[in-house]
């Protein structure tokens, strides 16, 4: 399939261009100056080649992720009993900083309201940043909203994963260590 491109003659006897516009009726009966085949275009097909390129990074990060889960061995408890909880129970990672809410604040606050108020905050962001601007550089507010949520949420992990010890209480020496003491987990 051809598209049609019309143009016109400059001065200096160049073509100029034009914009394409569908052509139907009785502009179909003038003679276009120029005719471009579909083969001409500047297009990329993402049927095999771009298919084919995700393919292979996903089949590397794949890799990569068998040979680093082989290499590196998981730290993993005794056998689970049911008798007997630990008092609180650690949440996995993506669920720490949420259960570090809970340790400061009343469970309405930290389980209903901050998480309400951060997904409704997150849906407004596109209303309070009215930049129509695509540009990173032109999108600062929405870049520094993005990053306090980023820094806030990492931050609760990494306290919640890295400096609470047995019973979810606060412990130095996952961290630091102390020559006298041996932390219990």
């Amino acid at each position: 399939m051809a598209t049609v491109v019309e143009g016109g003659r400059d001065p200096q006897g160049g073509l100029t261009p034009r914009p394409q516009t569908p052509i139907s009726g009785p502009e179909l009966a003038r003679t276009p100056l120029v005719i471009r085949r579909r083969e001409d275009e500047e297009t990329v097909v993402t049927f095999p080649y771009l298919v084919w390129r995700e393919f292979l990074a996903g089949l590397a990060a794949f890799v990569f992720l068998m040979l680093v889960s082989i290499q590196i061995n998981a730290p993993l408890l005794q056998r689970a009993n049911t008798s007997i909880t630990p008092n609180p129970a650690k949440a996995p990672w993506y669920f720490v900083g949420l259960q570090e809410l809970l340790e400061r604040f009343p469970p309405i606050m930290a389980g209903v309201a901050f998480p309400s108020f951060v997904i409704i905050f997150m849906i407004l962001t596109p209303y309070l940043d009215r930049n129509p601007s695509r540009r990173p550089q032109d999108r600062k507010v929405a870049i520094v909203l993005f990053t306090i949520y980023v820094c806030l949420a990492v931050a609760f992990v990494v306290i919640g994963e890295f400096f609470r010890g047995q019973a979810f209480n606060w412990d130095w020496t996952l961290i630091f260590g102390h020559p006298g003491l041996s932390s219990p987990v």
